[in-house]
């Protein structure tokens, strides 16, 4: 009997993409500690020069919640255009 999955697997390249588009400051050296791997290694595997499972795996967990960058910095400069209106 089979079981239904009811979720995707994503191939690391998907993976890599998620992780640079929530990436924030700090993160490949949270990732480096993590893993045990060398600040170096961490962040040519998340420029895609390299690969390495493991290192792709805790970045995309750490990032995989968080909203991308670009929706931060959109609500960020609304609220920056809602409080320069009432002034």
């Amino acid at each position: 009997m089979t079981e239904k999955k009811t979720y995707k697997k994503l191939t690391p390249v998907q993976k890599l993409v998620v992780v640079n588009a929530r990436l924030r400051r700090g993160d490949m050296a949270k990732v480096a500690n993590v893993t045990g791997f060398s600040s170096t290694t961490v962040r040519t595997v998340l420029e895609g020069r390299s690969f390495n499972d493991r290192i792709l795996n805790v970045a995309y967990d750490m990032t995989r919640q968080r909203k991308k960058n670009f929706q931060v910095i959109n609500d960020m400069k609304a609220k920056i255009a809602k409080l320069t209106e009432t002034v």
